[in-house]
């Protein structure tokens, strides 16, 4: 019965991700009735698969070996599947669901039934284990649901680069991340652990082969280089792409760590989200720059959020309960203007978390402390678009940078860029950024 609902349950699946996947935040009536159904059918396949896994373990009936473990295997799959609700709507993992990944694969492990080849499944449990670890591992918060789905396929494609061993002396710490088996909480990298793994409850996830791989795949991609194992022309023929394995090094690797101290703040702040809206409130601004009030402005599309806490590198948000909902994306670029400043941040949103009766956190990152509006083209080619000039900061010898749309970004592209009637031709030199959102590059003018 489990298996044919399964079948089911994936088809439904593929239908109701549709929705809660391309939603922005925060996430509509319709796409929290289609994550919360998608939730509700792993739940309930999980907890099928459980019962029977325990029927079988009470020796109701007596198994075979590849029947046990393919109860586990489908109830961690399951588990994997249901996770994946939850990264992709932004809101956390609940608890009890890595409790349970934990318990199945320790039960596996127990009845050495871990590294059983499965005549149905192209992995075995401990494969399929390690694809659910690596996942939060890549900080699922900080991306787009485009891009988790990327994050996904490459981590079903490669995990078994990775290793599971018990602990033990270690040359490098980095790219090893713990995993307490007894903990209802994911893997923790082992260098941000407060005390040495238990070798009756622990494990190591070491992921140094695989960063190693991702650094391989991203030298191939950006040489042009190809081959049969790995064919970008396969996977996705996405610009995002090398962003994405530069991403994955950094969390596969070493960890990223905080640079700056956050500071708890109670005040509110303005946003302006969004290339188009920033454009508009600045080039309007700059039509009333004789006027003493223009600073003071506040322009019809910005919304209030509340300021949870601050630091050197950025701001974490809250949407006000009584703010109408502003479509929102991890990746947009945000104007902020927080109370008794006079300059529009420009910044852009890194992540996002979904907390209970509605509450949306946002956190963003500064990236210049104002922005002038101009279009720019490639040359010869369409309208004038809009774009940002964001200046120089010579303190930690940032450049003069252009945001743009996606896609005007080439290499060594010859652009046309307006600024106040006076049209110059750059050069494109350097990619800096590029979200779904918007592509941010230094230039030369020629």
């Amino acid at each position: 019965m489990l298996e044919t609902y399964r079948g089911h349950a994936f088809r439904l699946n593929a239908e109701l991700s549709g929705t809660y996947c391309k939603a922005a935040l925060p996430l509509s009536p319709e796409a929290k009735a289609h994550a919360a159904a998608a939730e509700s059918l792993w739940l309930e396949l999980a907890y099928g698969y459980k019962l029977s896994l325990l029927d079988q373990l009470n020796q109701l009936f007596n198994p075979s070996e590849k029947v046990l473990a393919l109860t586990i295997h489908r109830a961690i799959e399951a588990l994997k599947l249901l996770s994946m609700v939850y990264y992709e709507t932004y809101f956390k993992v609940p608890a009890s669901v890595w409790s349970d990944l934990h318990q199945l694969y320790f039960c596996a492990a127990q009845n050495n039934l871990h590294e059983i080849s499965l005549d149905t499944e192209p992995c075995k449990i401990d494969l399929l284990y390690k694809q659910a670890l690596l996942m939060p591992l890549a900080d699922p918060q900080h991306l787009a649901p485009q891009d988790m789905e990327l994050v996904a396929e490459y981590i079903a494609k490669y995990a078994d680069h990775t290793e599971i061993q018990p602990p033990g002396i270690l040359e490098n710490a980095a790219g090893i991340f713990v995993v307490n088996l007894a903990s209802n909480r994911p893997p923790v990298p082992y260098l941000k652990t407060a005390r040495q793994p238990d070798g009756n409850s622990d494990i190591l996830l070491i992921t140094v082969d695989l960063a190693r791989l991702v650094h391989k795949h991203l030298t191939m991609l950006q040489a042009g280089d190809t081959d049969k194992n790995f064919d970008p022309s396969e996977k996705k023929p996405d610009a995002r792409y090398q962003d994405i394995l530069v991403y994955l090094i950094k969390h596969w690797g070493v960890p990223p760590k905080r640079i700056y101290r956050r500071t708890g703040k109670n005040t509110i702040a303005r946003l302006l989200i969004g290339l188009n809206d920033i454009h508009a409130f600045n080039r309007e601004t700059r039509q009333i720059a004789d006027r003493s009030a223009a600073s003071d402005k506040t322009p019809s599309a910005a919304s209030s959020w509340q300021v949870v806490n601050i630091s050197a590198g950025g701001l974490a948000l809250r949407k006000l309960p009584i703010a109408p909902p502003v479509p929102i994306r991890i990746g947009e670029l945000l104007a902020i203007n927080s109370k008794d400043e006079k300059n529009w941040s420009i910044a852009v949103l890194r992540w996002a978390s979904n907390g209970l009766q509605g509450q949306l956190d946002i956190g963003t990152e500064l990236i210049a402390p104002n922005a002038r509006a101009a279009t720019a083209r490639i040359v010869n080619d369409g309208e004038f678009e809009p774009a940002l000039l964001l200046p120089e900061l010579p303190v930690i010898r940032q450049a003069n940078t252009l945001v743009t749309r996606c896609g005007m970004y080439a290499p060594a592209r010859v652009l046309e860029l307006n600024e106040n009637g006076k049209v110059a031709r750059i050069m494109i030199t350097r990619l800096v950024e590029r979200t779904r959102s918007f592509e941010r590059f230094q230039f030369t003018i020629i």
